[in-house]
C-alpha cells in the first residue's frame, strides 16, 4: 500500500493552507517546472562561488559505477558531499540566492502560469520533489505553493561529508505518504482525489499522477508517455534551453562541475 511504506506521516505541514480547498494540484519540480535537475543547478551555483569545493566531487567518482546497485538515496548523499563543512546559515543563504536567480527566467513560464491559475481557482497546490528541501522550500514560497515536500537532508550546524537523509528519498510512493495529510479526511489509499490535477515529466511520479483526475506530462519520459496515452493525459512541450539529448547531457556535466553559465 502507498502509505504502508512511509514511516513519517505525522509531519506537521510546512505552510498553512486554505482550510477548504476546491481541489488539488500536485506538481513535480525538476524538468517539470524547471527545465533542469535542480540538484545540478544548485551545485553549479555553489561551485561558481567556492571553486575549491569542486575537489569534493572527486569522492563521487568511485561510487558512480555502482549507482544502480547503491540506489538513488545513497548516490544523492554521495553527490551532496560538495557541501561538506558548510554551515547551515551560509547554505540557507545560498539557497535563497539560488532561487532569486532562478525565478522567473529559469522556469517553464507555461507551467508557472498553470500554477497561478490553480491558485486563483482555489485549488490546494503542492510542490513535491525528490530534490532536497534545502532550496525546494524557498522555491515553493517564491511561487506561492500551499505546501512543499522534498528530500529531507540532515544539516544540523554544518553539512557532513555524506549527509544523512531523514526518512526516505522523496520519490515515487514516498511522495504520497508525506502529502496525504492534506487529502480529505475520508480519503483511502489509492483513491482518486476530487477535482485534481497532476504535473510531471517522469514515470517515477506515476503513483502521484494516478491519484489525479487530470494529468499533464511535461516533456515526458518514454515510459510516462506510453502510460499517459492509455489514459488520455495531455502533453506539453515548453521550449527547452537545449536542442538535443547530447546538448542536454553536456550542459548537465558542466553544471556538476560549476562551469555552466
Amino acid at each position: 500500500m502507498l502509505l504502508a511504506i512511509c514511516g513519517y506521516l505525522d509531519e506537521t505541514p510546512r505552510v498553512t493552507s486554505k482550510p477548504s480547498p476546491t481541489g488539488y494540484a500536485l506538481f513535480d519540480l525538476d524538468q517539470t517546472i524547471v527545465p533542469w535537475d535542480t540538484q545540478l543547478l544548485f551545485c553549479n551555483f555553489v561551485l561558481k562561488r567556492q571553486r575549491l569545493r569542486t575537489l569534493y566531487l572527486l569522492g563521487f567518482i568511485p561510487f558512480a559505477p555502482f549507482a544502480k546497485l547503491l540506489g538513488p538515496e545513497i548516490m544523492k548523499r554521495v553527490f551532496l558531499n560538495y557541501l561538506a563543512g558548510m554551515d547551515a546559515k551560509t547554505l540557507d543563504q545560498y539557497a535563497r540566492e539560488f532561487v532569486e536567480e532562478l525565478v522567473p527566467a529559469g522556469l517553464y513560464s507555461e507551467v508557472v502560469s498553470i500554477v497561478e491559475k490553480h491558485k486563483a481557482d482555489g485549488l490546494l497546490t503542492i510542490l513535491n520533489s525528490a530534490s532536497p528541501e534545502i532550496w525546494v522550500k524557498h522555491l515553493s514560497e517564491k511561487l506561492g505553493f500551499d505546501h512543499y515536500y522534498g528530500t529531507q537532508v540532515v544539516i544540523n550546524k554544518r553539512v557532513s561529508l555524506f549527509p544523512d537523509i531523514h526518512g526516505q528519498n522523496n520519490k515515487g510512493e514516498v511522495k504520497i505518504g508525506r502529502m496525504s495529510q492534506h487529502f480529505p479526511a475520508d480519503w483511502v489509499d489509492g483513491e482518486i482525489l476530487p477535482n485534481s490535477y497532476g504535473y510531471s515529466d517522469s514515470h517515477a511520479d506515476l503513483p502521484m499522477l494516478m491519484l489525479c483526475e487530470r494529468n499533464m506530462m511535461v516533456h515526458p519520459t518514454d515510459k510516462l508517455r506510453e502510460c499517459g496515452k492509455q489514459f488520455g493525459w495531455l502533453e506539453i512541450q515548453p521550449q527547452r534551453p537545449t536542442q538535443s539529448k547530447r546538448e542536454f547531457a553536456v550542459a548537465c556535466a558542466k553544471q556538476a562541475l560549476g562551469l555552466y553559465p
